[in-house]
């Protein structure tokens, strides 16, 4: 997938398609640097002029493309271009307006003290058609300065980068090839096609791509969604960054923007406040389990029992107040005095049983993540209509592999073509406070460098007993004067970061069979994960055995290898 900047149309006219030439130029690989709508603003003799290319094309070993796009009915009589209604086109047409703005591109270029950079990339034009198709153009004479050569059609869809690739072999004045180190290329980015994106690296504008990636996977995903829309009643399974919980509101929204009521419950109330803070709407009602005992039965601490008689009673006057429930993290309502209310049957009936309410109930989870009860409801192993989500969508590949390491399988994760496969997961070793936090600073300074903000610190114990808690506190570490998120594994459960450090990773872990936090905890990571571990030689040795995995003299090494992980050794 290209880097789109920005990474959604900026505003066009509705009638221009430029939203679905957009989504088209997309796909073209991520060497790719797609810019919609760039203006050169200039001011000569005091006067303001103002050009805009509707899609700029960068590839740093092919060149640039200005690319002016005209959807819709085109004429051309009396030596004018015009568009359907009979208006004429400004600047002589689309093909000398794109030749032109490929001209101003090159005078800004030499404004920003940047002319060697049109001798070493080659920079072409063409005009790309969207509503008319290549047969339409062979029944015509163009005028001279059209060309098919440099003209993309409504059969562009779906051959975009081979359409892209074709103009980028024609030849150019000059016979100009493009020939661009690391310099130039970073001097294009940050000081030609995108300055005002403070792109000031290029980790950052990897780091920027690799998000967009992620949401495109997402939008795939989402695509699922579809199949459900005739299923009233499913369950839900996938692994850690499958998309459950993007899914899940997604299926909630759809139904709120009809007026209709919706209850969405999870367990875990730092997901819930998330969830209310990003996805808020009028008509979806975010609950944990225990919030909503305490609402339904208006009392101050949850009461199960309490909570199953007044479900029962809702059900009997039909007086619910919600059509639709979705559940997130649906394994964690596995605990004995849930279970013993048959709560979860309880509100599915409560949305299900009365058919002219046209109600839904949606249960999602995974049962790799039980880390707030020891079994899966029992509602979901007896579920009619079961589905499981396959492809991950959140982690690089590296990370959802050491993810699964850590779980204890090699099995290997299901993901998009395409996918970002990211860098190794780093693993460090630290015995004491004091080495924990420098290793904790190196890595928040790294990544920072790099362009990543979202950093989250995570620990596999409780918050009081990890080995930072005197630097921690209200689930904050500071670090330069800047705050750094800081939970347990269990509390940011359902909830995601760019930059994971994983802490306090010992021999209990995986003596007690605890490997399922150390699974939440590393998949919460999107794009980088660094594990610090206070495993000794031969607590490494055993786990090793166990996993039947090779060891060489560095046992440390061995580990990290075994968690697909890069061994990193801090010197001192």
């Amino acid at each position: 997938m290209a880097t789109m900047i920005p990474d959604k149309p900026r505003e066009f006219e509705a009638n221009s398609l430029e939203d679905i030439m957009f989504d088209e130029l997309a796909n073209l690989s991520r060497e790719y640097y797609v810019f919609h709508s760039f203006s050169i603003v200039s001011v000569t003799d005091s006067v303001l002029y103002e050009s805009e290319t509707d899609f700029v094309v960068f590839h740093p070993e092919k060149g640039l493309l200005c690319i002016e796009a005209k959807a819709g009915q085109i004429n051309y009589t009396d030596g004018h271009w015009r568009y359907g209604s009979g208006g004429i086109m400004s600047h002589d047409g689309p093909y000398n307006q794109a030749d032109i703005n490929k001209w101003k591109l090159g005078k800004y270029m030499e404004k920003q003290k940047l002319a060697y950079l049109k001798d070493r990339c080659k920079m072409l034009h063409a005009v790309w058609f969207p509503s008319i198709s290549k047969s339409t153009f062979e029944r015509v004479t163009l005028p001279s300065e059209a060309d098919m050569d440099i003209t993309l059609t409504s059969d562009t869809f779906g051959h975009i980068e081979e359409e892209i690739e074709r103009i980028f072999t024609l030849e150019v004045p000059r016979h100009v090839r493009t020939d661009l180190n690391a310099i130039d290329i970073k001097n294009m980015i940050n000081r030609v096609l995108a300055p005002s994106f403070n792109l000031v690296s290029i980790p950052q504008v990897k780091a920027n791509h690799d998000k967009i990636v992620f949401k495109k996977m997402l939008r795939e995903q989402m695509l699922l969604l579809n199949y459900l829309e005739e299923q009233n009643n499913a369950v839900i399974n996938g692994l850690a960054g499958t998309g459950k919980t993007i899914m899940a509101v997604e299926k909630a929204r759809r139904h709120a923007d009809e007026g209709e009521k919706v209850l969405f419950l999870c367990y875990n109330k730092n997901l819930k406040k998330h969830l209310q803070d990003t996805y808020n709407h009028e008509n979806i009602f975010f609950f944990t389990i225990d919030g909503l005992a305490c609402k339904l039965c208006d009392t101050v601490s949850p009461n199960y029992s309490l909570l199953k008689e007044v479900l029962e009673d809702m059900y009997i006057v039909g007086n619910f107040p919600y059509q639709h429930i979705v559940i997130d993290e649906g394994q964690d309502f596995g605990k004995r005095g849930m279970e013993e209310a048959g709560l979860i049957e309880l509100l599915k009936m409560n949305v299900l049983n009365d058919e002219s309410k046209n109600g839904t109930f949606y249960l999602f989870y995974d049962k790799n993540q039980m880390v707030q009860s020891y079994n899966v409801p029992g509602y979901i192993n007896d579920a009619d209509c079961r589905l499981t989500l396959y492809r991950n969508c959140r982690n690089t590949e590296n990370i959802a592999v050491t993810s699964l390491r850590l779980l204890g399988t090699d099995k290997k994760p299901k993901l998009f073509q395409g996918s970002v496969v990211g860098d190794l997961s780093e693993l460090f070793f630290a015995y004491d406070e004091e080495s924990t936090l420098e290793i904790i600073n190196a890595i928040i300074k790294k990544n920072w460098e790099l362009g990543y903000d979202d950093i989250t610190i995570l620990t596999c114990k409780t918050e009081s007993n990890s080995i930072i808690s005197n630097e921690c506190s209200d689930g904050v570490y500071f670090y330069q004067g800047k705050k750094i998120r800081f939970a347990t594994c269990r509390t940011f459960k359902g909830l995601e970061s760019d930059v994971v450090i994983l802490i306090d990773m010992d021999n209990s872990l995986f003596e007690l069979d605890n490997e399922q936090l150390m699974y939440v905890g590393s998949s919460r990571a999107r794009l980088r994960l660094a594990c610090i571990s206070a495993l000794t030689d031969k607590q490494c040795e055993k786990i090793l055995d166990n996993m039947g995995a090779r060891k060489s003299r560095n046992v440390k090494k061995s580990m990290a290898v075994a968690m697909n992980a890069k061994y990193i050794e801090i010197k001192r």
